[in-house]
Order: C-alpha cells, then sequence, then structure tokens
C-alpha cells in the first residue's frame, strides 16, 4: 500500500483524517492505524467508499492500494 499516495489524494479533495474516517464509518484511531501499520489493511468495502470519494480510476485504486512500495 502506497499511504503517501492516498494521502496526496486527501489533499487533493480537501480531506482529512477525520473526514475520511467519518466517511469510511471507523474511528480516526483506526484509521491512523491503517496508516501507520503493514498489518492493519483497508478492507475492500473501505477501498470501495474511498474510489468512490476521491472519484479514482482502478488503476489508480491499484497505485494506491496494490502497488508494493520498493525502498
Amino acid at each position: 500500500m502506497n499511504i503517501k499516495e492516498l494521502k496526496v489524494e486527501m489533499i487533493r479533495h480537501d480531506d482529512n483524517g477525520g473526514d475520511l474516517a467519518t466517511a469510511l464509518g471507523i474511528s480516526r484511531q483506526t484509521l491512523s492505524r491503517k496508516f501507520n501499520s503493514d498489518k492493519t489493511d483497508f478492507t475492500q468495502s473501505e477501498i470501495a467508499k474511498i474510489q468512490k470519494r476521491y472519484n479514482l480510476s482502478g488503476e489508480r485504486v491499484s497505485e494506491i492500494f496494490f502497488a508494493e512500495n520498493v525502498s
């Protein structure tokens, strides 16, 4: 998962963590764990909500949620 790219989309849509957490129906703390942990992933339902909220293409969803980060 590429958290930086998700944060880019949040900025583009003038969203913050609280806004996104509310839209996903999760707490801000849970969203923070998803951002900061390799073990806590977004569910398919949450990914679908993010895709709709930010009007993301399938390719962009793949870039954010399914691309491997190489450092």
